[in-house]
């Protein structure tokens, strides 16, 4: 059994506590948290489930000092991306193994930001261990999905990658309005869309795929489009006024010989009634396409869902995909490994024993 400390359960470490409770492979022995109103609890009391005997606490080097295999990291790295990266290289130099979703460029580590590359590097060399980032999107729908295709292709001219989804039912004002920019008049520049970061940020799923395929792209752009609602209406997150950002759709175009060859697309509303000419998934509930244009030509619809809510579901999708492959990466050698560095990775058939690997 793999003992696992988790750290950050927030707004997706709250679901990926309790799967790691509830696994049979794995053993809870350590749960990191922030704020004061955690502290000194029960993890289970945290996540709804019984009492584990495993308290939270806020004194990370007493956690890091534990018997632990792995760290599965989800505090959020959206505001506090390079703290998110000290936390993760504090862990390895530790001696702990680490998966996380919260580095979204170390999908791809090879285009991630050079210097935290370096620095979580050197620790992994420090303290004998690996660390794996990954998730739903950027994650296994832009490497695991397209790569399973790509080997059944005569010949691949373009792939597209698509999220369509509905973010109304998520509750995260900070992230979905102060961040992403929903809720503000379109002429306002949020921190999604400072800096080039949307571009930074997805980019490196780009480059990763076509350099699976030995495809030299000459650029990678990126192109904004929202929707102004004409009427106020309500979200999970708050009100959206009149005049402010209701959807958006963002396309990163990996180009070659001038042709588009990779494309990724984010076609997101607020509102299932907004943006009504743009795209939609063929589920109810949106999901994400995967197109394979060539010969044979693929098309690949996926929707996700938990107990009937795709934001469950799509939760799962996110945080399922490191904690899966704990084993893996606990197997892995030193060093900052990707999906391509990695087996394929199973998960848990109810009823049957799970070691993580295809035996």
């Amino acid at each position: 059994m793999t003992k696992v400390i988790l750290w950050g359960p927030g707004q997706i470490g709250v679901g990926a506590l309790r799967a790691v409770i509830q696994h049979p492979g794995f053993e809870l022995v350590g749960l990191v948290v922030h704020s004061e109103h955690k502290e000194g609890r029960d993890a289970g009391a945290l996540c709804g489930l019984p009492t584990t005997g495993v308290t939270a606490t806020r004194d990370v080097d007493a956690a890091l000092r534990l018997d632990a295999d792995v760290v599965a990291y989800f505090a959020s790295g959206d505001y506090r991306y390079r703290e998110a990266a000290d936390d993760i290289a504090r862990c390895l130099r530790a001696g702990h193994d680490v998966v996380t979703t919260s580095l979204v460029t170390f999908c791809y580590p090879p285009m991630a930001e050079p210097d935290l590359r370096e620095m979580l590097e050197s620790a992994c060399r420090e303290g004998g261990s690996t660390f794996f980032n990954s998730g739903v999107e950027p994650g296994w729908i832009n490497d695991v999905v397209p790569m399973a295709f790509s080997g059944a292709c005569a010949r691949i001219d373009r792939i597209t990658m698509q999220e369509i989804l509905d973010y109304a039912p998520i509750a995260q004002p900070h992230i979905m309005y102060d961040f992403m920019g929903f809720a503000h008049p379109p002429e306002t520049v949020t921190p999604l869309h400072a800096g080039g970061r949307l571009k930074r940020l997805w980019s490196p799923v780009i480059w990763e795929l076509a350099a699976a395929h030995n495809l030299q792209l000459d650029r990678v752009d990126d192109t904004l489009e929202k929707w102004v609602t004409p009427e106020p209406y309500e979200t999970a997150s708050g009100p959206l006024p009149a005049g402010t950002v209701g959807g958006m759709w963002f396309r990163l175009v990996g180009t070659a010989g001038g042709e588009e060859r990779i494309v990724l697309e984010h076609i997101t509303r607020m509102g299932e009634h907004a943006a009504p000419d743009w795209p939609r998934h063929p589920s109810p509930l949106g999901g994400y396409r995967i197109i394979l244009e060539g010969m044979p030509t693929y098309t690949v619809d996926i929707e996700m869902h938990g107990r009937g809510s795709n934001m469950r579901g799509l939760t799962y999708a996110t945080f399922m995909r490191p904690l899966n492959a704990i084993p893996a990466v606990v197997a892995a050698p030193p060093g900052v490994v990707s999906t391509y560095d990695l087996p394929l990775v199973p998960g848990r058939m109810s009823g049957a024993e799970w070691t993580g690997t295809i035996n």
